[in-house]
């Protein structure tokens, strides 16, 4: 988390650009969340329209007015009864007047009574041309009336072209739908009200038969089309049936761009919201289903999209920015904290080394001569620093030489040593510190367990006042950081006042010997 605070403090330049950047995010994301609201709505919206839509459907043609008329006939009409049982002679002048009115009361086009056999026994037809005498046994509508169902059966008449609604009621012997039936009362109807149906809906509307095919649509581009894949066995089994007239007799159907029940789909690059529902008109060959399409583009105005798109940008761009100050708030609190602590272990540093300080000048106050001297200030260098080995040189005059005033575990370095010569000779020319880094020089600490390189050198001048006194060297096992140098010098310094604290008394007290 720290690690995170500091690249968001010290790259501001990146952190502005990532605040940018989730502000886009949320703002598309807003305006995603907002279209698909507005879908989901729409698509409920569809779906409440098609259930009334489809209840229509099924109020205009099986459970309608035509429906009930013709279901009526068929059980309490004796001529229609006698009719269908062979008991009295083809369009008697009673039952085509019974089949004629129900045919004007609910504009039919053609009312016909059909016998057990299949057989056209008397009709009435609005063009004059009656149907009796044909035999219509094969024909789904009368064998699901004879299985004593209502029904409804769609097809396209194949002398007319037109597309054709026939309603089928069985006939029963008694006045009760009890006993197998004995014949059935049909209707014809062209698809005027189921049209006027579809072109009410908001959208386009599509009625497929339960082949898959676009019986009727309010848009007339999807007359024909087919639902699910278009497989020649399938166009097969469609021509066989005659159904559908010649409408597939000559061409292939095309396939419709979208799967009946997906929900939301995608049409020529528009987004519509899709429902269906059956409508059960009891076909042999399954149900029918009423399909609503409704186009989604103007569903959610752009401005919406642009208000909400930028409120959740904005909204987001402002929470990233205070986010951001405050985690700089929090990151410039922990660096203070740090550096506080650190300026505590600073002064705790520098408290301990004063009193280090202090005690190497005590002990040193506390010897007599100027080697007991030379050998504190080793000593302390080895209990401060880890110094292994070391050596001590004093300088008599300003131009040398040194000579060795003690020495620390070291194995008979040389009594004498000219200014420049080494690097302690040039330590005391240059009288500079110097931190040497032996990288496999060939600088040893012996002891009587073996051997070992030293990992740092250092060569610092035993300076009072600006006038040398002398030069140390030491040699430790681990890299040396610079404050180690520092404090070095400072214990150097303390051995060089107590050092020419010596040479002083010495002095003074040559002169007082020479006086008596």
């Amino acid at each position: 988390m720290f690690r995170f605070m500091e690249v968001v403090a010290r790259y501001r330049r990146w952190s502005g650009t990532a605040a940018l950047l989730c502000a886009l995010v949320a703002g598309a994301l807003a305006v995603a969340r907002t279209r698909d609201v507005a879908e989901r709505e729409q698509q409920q919206l569809l779906e409440i329209a098609l259930q009334r839509h489809a209840v229509a459907a099924m109020s205009l043609t099986l459970d309608g007015n035509l429906m009930g008329a013709i279901s009526l006939l068929g059980l309490i009409s004796p001529g229609i009864k006698q009719e269908s049982t062979g008991r009295a002679p083809p369009n008697t002048a009673a039952v085509q007047e019974l089949l004629g009115s129900v045919a004007r009361a609910h504009q039919a086009q053609a009312v016909f009574v059909v016998d057990r056999d299949g057989m056209v026994t008397s009709s009435w037809d609005d063009s004059g041309k009656p149907s009796t005498g044909l035999s219509v046994p094969f024909r789904p509508y009368f064998q699901m009336a004879m299985r004593g169902s209502d029904n409804v059966y769609a097809a396209i008449s194949l002398s007319r072209g037109e597309r054709t609604l026939y309603f089928s009621a069985p006939v029963y012997a008694g006045l009760s739908r009890v006993g197998a039936p004995v014949g059935a009362v049909v209707a014809r109807t062209g698809m005027d009200k189921v049209n006027r149906l579809l072109g009410s809906v908001r959208g386009t509307a599509l009625l497929l038969s339960p082949q898959g095919v676009v019986f009727a649509s309010n848009d007339k581009q999807w007359l024909g089309q087919l639902a699910g894949p278009v497989t020649p066995e399938r166009i097969a089994a469609i021509r066989a049936l005659r159904q559908f007239g010649e409408l597939f007799e000559t061409r292939v159907p095309r396939g419709l761009p979208f799967d009946i029940g997906a929900g939301r789909i995608r049409i020529n690059g528009r987004r519509y919201a899709t429902a269906a529902a059956a409508v059960n008109w009891n076909d042999p060959a399954g149900q029918w289903q009423l399909v609503l399409l409704d186009d989604l583009s103007t569903v959610v105005a752009p401005l919406r999209l642009v208000r909400n798109g930028v409120l959740a940008g904005g909204v987001t761009l402002l929470l990233c920015l205070l986010l951001l100050r405050l985690l700089r708030m929090r990151l410039a609190q922990r660096e203070a904290t740090c550096k506080l602590e650190q300026m505590v272990r600073e002064q705790a540093l520098q408290a301990e080394r004063q009193m280090q300080l202090a005690r190497a000048a005590l002990r040193m106050q506390q010897t007599e001569g100027a080697a007991a001297v030379v050998a504190v200030f080793l000593d302390e260098c080895h209990g401060l620093f880890g110094a292994l080995q070391g050596v001590v040189y004093t300088a008599d005059s300003e131009d040398g030489p040194l000579r060795l005033a003690g020495s620390y575990a070291a194995v008979e370095p040389p009594a004498v040593i000219a200014f420049g010569e080494g690097l302690l000779g040039q330590c005391a020319r240059e009288r500079l510190p110097r931190r040497v880094d032996s990288g496999g020089a060939p600088w040893i600490i012996q002891s009587g367990l073996g051997q070992s390189a030293p990992a740092t050198l250092l060569l610092v001048p035993v300076l009072l006042q600006a006038r040398l006194l002398g030069v140390a060297e030491l040699a430790l096992p681990e890299p040396a950081p610079p404050q180690v140098q520092a404090h070095c010098m400072e214990l150097a310094g303390l051995l060089a006042i107590n050092l020419g604290f010596r040479r002083r008394s010495a002095a003074n007290e040559e002169t007082a010997c020479d006086v008596c």
